[in-house]
């Protein structure tokens, strides 16, 4: 190019210097996407260019504002470069512009050819396409005549064949040949569904019309044929043929088969009912047995003579049981509406147990195996509740079972009224025989009752057992000795215990029954079994006798209890041994205690709440016996304190006794005597103690009782044997110091302090000095108390046994 063409075009492109500065605002999205295509970091391409911010970052100071021609020099170079760059860029697009223009005119050509092409192309295909019509139209319709031919050659080639077996059929039917029959038969059959859609055809539809005709002949025929057999008396020498026969019979159409099962079943049942159905003699239930005995012959009969003539999957004998059945269902459900109002029960269960029987060798023989094709178990001896021989028959005994729990009733009834005359103490067990007897019979009667029935009646037998039940544990309540008896014999006391025991077995065993049986009954009447209350009237019994023994027993300490009232105990002088009032209680406890612990020796649940209960009663009644013996004086209490400590060690000697002689009391035992203990050693402290100084003996009852009542503590004063005057000072005092102890917290060394303190203190002193005393000397007294009780005891079971 020469440099004037250069130029011309050079002024073409030029930008004057006033659009230079103008600005060309872009949209964000298209200066978005420059800016991600460029990915320059030069601030002159940013939107956000600021012009100010630009100088100031190129001359931050005065100093560098020498730089100006410098840089303005530089910008400037760079400015033309990049117009430079600008105008080749547009060249490009403008010489880029005119090829793509060009190259859109030649493909439009282009396309336009080919949809050219393409019209020619079609033409072509639709003129070949009618070519190819008028060539074929003469194959096509050869072709049609073929098909049609072909149908018409196979429509009379199987009329033919058709035809042919019909007239064979005729044939081996009259000769009687049901072999080949039978074969014919099935062709004809299979021929005959390729004619259905023919019917309207009048020779066709009178084609098929003869051959059902036909079959229908020769069904008779065969019926004919089997009556003969059997009541011809030629059965033997007909078994091939009527076998064969049944080969025919099993592929004529309709319900040849069910037809000729039915007629054996009826032919062969029309004996059985005309013996047990319109012979009164042997229709009742008592001939039960001779109508299973019947069939066992005619199913004997059968497998003998019969059984090849049938094949085997027509299960002829299995039906012929399904018929007999039935029949007998019927029978019995009849016999049973006629003996309802004088029903012979014994008669009955046989007759059903008999018809269990029966129905279990059905299973046996038929249903096991139908069981295992199902995939179910197999139960021994009885029909499988999945089982169509599930109590086929039986079932309709189910109404009139009611005479058989009225029987029942009726037996526990008689037996109640023995249990009630037994004496007790012919016993020899730890419970009453009468409960053991009792359940052993409720165990027989229900796996009984369960093989008979399931349902109904065998929640009345549930209820049956709850009513008896109730009656035996009020049996059991009526047994044990009246509450104003005064004194128990050891007679009384082994009664009660074993009663308790019974009680206790009751209790339990009932639980167990009531499990059984709920295992057992049908699921609908499973709630509906619940001993609840009969099983807290046995509990009842126990309570009552486990009260009955402590007040009896304690009872037997009544003399003990008299002399220790009669005792002087404001006149003794010295402390000695143990009362003689201790030795009686060691000595009854000893005989009665021991009793106890024999006769519960495999129950200690109930011993153990016996000591809990006996110990609570006589140490609080030990408790009260105190406060009668008045006056007490100061020595008079040191014995009681004694006293106490030895009755201690009875008590827990009491409850460790066995067959040994060794064992240990239970925690709750020990803690229940040592509380009672406690309490009559705060009340004996406070009796020991000096009235003088009056603070002494007021601090030390409200020391040991927390006590602020004027009434209570009076009732000690008493107990010593105060006169009026004499309590009147330290009932001041008392209630002083009631008022005091309302306004502030009492301590043991403000009870001390102060007025009297010194004599306080000393009478504490000496308080402490008498109880060392006094438990070293219950103590030795309280091992021989031990010592001796043991042997005692030791003497009653070597005597009694």
């Amino acid at each position: 190019m020469s440099p004037a063409a250069f130029d011309a075009s050079a002024g073409s492109d030029h930008f004057d210097e006033d659009a230079k500065y103008e600005t060309i605002k872009l949209s964000p999205e298209l200066d978005h996407a420059i800016s991600s295509i460029l990915a320059t970091k030069d601030p002159l391409d940013s939107s956000a260019f600021d012009p100010v911010e630009y100088i100031n970052l190129m001359f931050p100071t005065e100093k560098d504002l020498e730089l100006v021609d410098p840089v303005l020099g530089k910008l400037q170079k760079k400015i033309a470069a990049m117009d430079k760059e600008m105008r080749e860029l547009v060249r490009s697009q403008t010489d880029a512009g005119e090829r793509g223009h060009k190259e859109v005119e030649e493909t439009q050509a282009a396309i336009k050819e080919l949809f050219n092409s393409i019209k020619q192309i079609r033409e072509q295909a639709t003129a070949s396409e009618r070519m190819v019509q008028e060539i074929t139209r003469d194959i096509k319709s050869l072709d049609h005549a073929k098909k049609n031919l072909t149908c018409s050659v196979t429509v009379l080639r199987r009329l033919q064949m058709l035809v042919s077996a019909v007239e064979q059929l005729r044939i081996m039917a009259a000769k009687k040949k049901y072999m080949e029959a039978s074969q014919l038969v099935q062709v004809i059959n299979q021929l005959l569904a390729h004619f259905k859609s023919y019917r309207g055809v009048g020779q066709i539809a009178t084609l098929l019309d003869s051959v059902s005709q036909l079959q229908q002949d020769i069904r008779k025929q065969i019926f004919r044929d089997f009556e003969g057999g059997f009541f011809g008396g030629a059965l033997r020498t007909q078994i091939g043929q009527l076998s064969d026969a049944c080969l025919v019979i099993n592929v004529l159409e309709g319900d040849a088969r069910k037809g000729l099962i039915e007629w054996y079943c009826e032919t062969h049942l029309k004996d059985y009912r005309n013996i047990f159905r319109l012979n009164s003699e042997v229709a009742g239930l008592g001939d039960v047995s001779r109508r299973y005995a019947w069939l066992k012959r005619l199913l004997k009969t059968h497998d003998e003579e019969h059984a090849v003539i049938f094949p085997p999957e027509w299960k002829v004998a299995e039906t012929l049981c399904d018929s007999f059945c039935q029949d007998t269902r019927r029978d019995l459900s009849d016999a049973l509406v006629k003996a309802d109002q004088s029903m012979d029960v014994k008669i009955m269960l046989q007759a059903l147990q008999k018809t269990m029987e029966f129905e279990g060798n059905l299973e046996k023989r038929f249903g096991r195996r139908n069981l295992e094709q199902e995939g179910l178990p197999a139960e021994d001896g009885q029909p499988h509740k999945s089982s169509k021989y599930y109590k086929v028959i039986s079932s309709v005994f189910d109404p009139y079972l009611r005479h058989y729990i009225e029987m029942e009733d009726k037996a526990l009834s008689n037996i109640m009224a023995d249990y009630r005359t037994r004496p007790v103490l012919q016993e020899e067990e730890a419970v009453l025989s009468s409960s053991t007897d009792l359940f052993y019979l409720y165990r027989q009667t229900l796996v009984q009752c369960a093989k008979f029935s399931t349902n109904k009646p065998f929640l009345d037998l549930v209820r049956l057992f709850g009513k008896w039940l109730k009656q035996y544990g009020d049996l059991l309540q009526a047994k044990l000795p009246k509450d104003d008896k005064k004194h128990l014999t050891e007679d009384d006391i082994r009664t009660i215990c074993l009663i308790i025991n019974t009680g206790d077995y009751c209790t339990t065993t009932t639980s167990q029954l009531e499990e059984k049986l709920a295992e057992k009954i049908d699921e609908e009447f499973r709630p509906l079994v619940n001993f609840n209350r009969e099983r807290d009237g046995f509990l009842d019994v126990s309570t009552a006798g486990i009260k009955m023994l402590v007040h009896g027993i304690e009872t037997t300490l009544e003399p003990a209890m008299t002399a220790m009232v009669k005792r002087p105990w404001g006149a003794l002088e010295a402390v000695g041994d143990q009362s003689d009032y201790v030795t009686m209680i060691a000595q009854s406890l000893g005989t009665t205690v021991a009793i106890v612990k024999r006769t519960f020796a495999s129950n200690t649940k109930y011993f153990r709440a016996f000591c809990d209960k006996f110990s609570e009663s006589f140490l609080t009644r030990y408790y009260n016996n105190i406060t009668r013996c008045k006056p007490i004086s100061e020595v008079g209490a040191e014995q009681m304190l004694l006293d106490t400590q030895a009755i201690k060690n009875i008590f827990i000697q009491m409850a460790n006794i066995n067959s040994e002689g060794q064992s240990h009391a239970p925690a709750i035992y020990l803690k229940i005597v040592s509380k009672a203990i406690t309490k009559v050693e705060q009340l004996l402290k406070v009796v020991l103690r000096p009235y003088q100084p009056v603070e002494g003996i007021v601090e030390t009852y409200l020391l040991l009782f927390s006590d602020h009542s004027v009434t209570n503590f009076q009732k000690v004063l008493d107990l010593k044997g105060l006169k009026r005057t004499e309590q009147q000072t330290v009932l001041e005092a008392f209630q002083r110091r009631a008022a005091t102890d309302g306004t502030q917290a009492f301590t043991p060394t403000d009870a001390l302090s102060g007025r009297g303190g010194e004599a306080a203190a000393a009478s504490a002193t000496s308080f402490a000095n008498v109880k060392t005393s006094v438990n070293q000397s219950a103590s030795a007294t309280g091992a021989k108390i031990e010592s001796g009780f043991r042997k005692f005891v030791a003497g009653l079971n070597t005597k009694r046994n």
